[in-house]
């Protein structure tokens, strides 16, 4: 019986289910050190290529000075969340561990990463609610499980605040933003997410949540549907940042 990290992708509801019961019975086998008794060691997470400042405050990017050159300006370019943080570079181990957990199945991987990723965001954001980054329904389908709300499941319980997986809808199917350019990332999600849950009052201070962020269109994109929604202040994690 292969372990649990060669299972292929989740092309079949067998393989899907074979895999998670492999998970569940198979020892674990760290990704990093190869070692059993975790997915990810609490060592071996430490390992793992950190973001560290200094980098930009609001989108997270590396560089002298609190705020880099195209949010200091306050332009169109600026984002639209109020800040943006990752424990990770999306490099080494810590790209090796998102891919694994997003697209070989590899789940048990995330909560250790998900931790990580609570630890940086700032106390002074007042988070109320975490909402997770909705996948594509025919990719939902497809994988069987949506990596951001795993994760954001994790991060509002470190954070100790509501999760809810109902604030926000993907109303569009979109291309992969990996498969596209930057140009093309930037205008492929515009009008793809719709704030639900228009019976409860909107949250002041939400935190939306996805596995990685590259160009940070996902967030922007999500965060104009809070806004439009009435949500005041949005702010982003990820667990890794692509540089």
């Amino acid at each position: 019986m292969l372990p649990v990290h060669h299972i292929g992708a989740f092309d079949h509801p067998v393989r899907r289910l074979w895999a998670e019961a492999a998970e569940f019975l198979l020892p674990q086998r760290c990704l990093v050190c190869g070692r059993f008794g975790a997915a990810l060691h609490a060592r071996c997470l430490a390992r793992l290529p950190a973001a560290e400042p200094p980098r930009c405050l609001r989108c997270w990017r590396p560089g002298p000075g609190a705020w880099c050159e195209r949010c200091a300006a306050g332009g169109p370019a600026t984002p639209v969340f109020d800040g943006l943080r990752t424990p990770f570079e999306f490099s080494g181990d810590a790209r090796r561990a998102v891919l694994e957990a997003k697209f070989r199945g590899v789940t048990t991987l995330l909560p250790p990463l998900a931790r990580s990723a609570a630890a940086v965001v700032p106390a002074e954001w007042a988070v109320e609610v975490v909402v997770p980054i909705p996948l594509a329904r025919g990719r939902y389908r497809t994988r069987g499980y949506n990596q951001a709300e795993i994760v954001a499941r994790e991060v509002a319980r470190r954070l100790g605040v509501p999760l809810d997986t109902k604030r926000l809808r993907r109303i569009q199917e979109t291309p992969p933003q990996a498969s596209l350019g930057a140009e093309a990332r930037a205008t492929n999600l515009q009008g793809a997410f719709m704030a639900s849950g228009a019976d409860l009052p909107p949250p002041a201070g939400a935190l939306l949540v996805d596995d990685v962020t590259t160009t940070g269109a996902t967030f922007e994109a999500a965060t104009r549907a809070l806004r439009a929604a009435g949500t005041h202040r949005v702010y982003a994690l990820a667990l890794a940042r692509e540089d």
